[in-house]
């Protein structure tokens, strides 16, 4: 059975990365034209707001260069979204070169996922 090749990954990861932007910006023009958001599940259901609560508030204050509120609608994500993107093409990259996640990667990203946790839980209580 032959391997495919770093070409041919490369390109089936350029194309999902391509589709999750498309939907993205799909996603913005539907905000921008409607204002209806896709609602958090996690707070209709308890009433209280998951971690990615404000995510879209977020998008859509810096669309406008509103900092200030992009921070306050969701502050974790707005200042560790710069590493978030960064760790997703790192990711890309060594699915695309088949390989792993280096070990120190996947605890970072378990105490990433942990901290994102804390602010969850966090946010509720303030």
């Amino acid at each position: 059975m032959n391997k495919p090749s770093v070409k041919s990954a490369l390109k089936k990861q350029l194309f999902a990365v391509l589709l999750i932007i498309g939907i993205g910006i799909c996603y913005f023009v539907w905000l921008k034209l409607t204002g209806i958001p896709i609602p958090c599940v996690f707070y209709k259901l308890t009433g209280f707001k998951c971690p990615g609560c404000g995510v879209t508030t977020m998008i859509m204050c810096l669309s406008s260069l509103d900092f200030e509120g992009a921070f306050s609608a969701n502050p974790f994500l707005f200042l560790t979204g710069p590493l978030l993107l960064a760790e997703l093409v790192y990711y890309f990259y060594l699915r695309a070169a088949a390989r792993g996640l280096p070990r120190w990667n996947e605890r970072a990203l378990i105490v990433y996922a942990a901290a994102l946790c804390v602010f969850g839980a966090v946010r509720n209580f303030m």
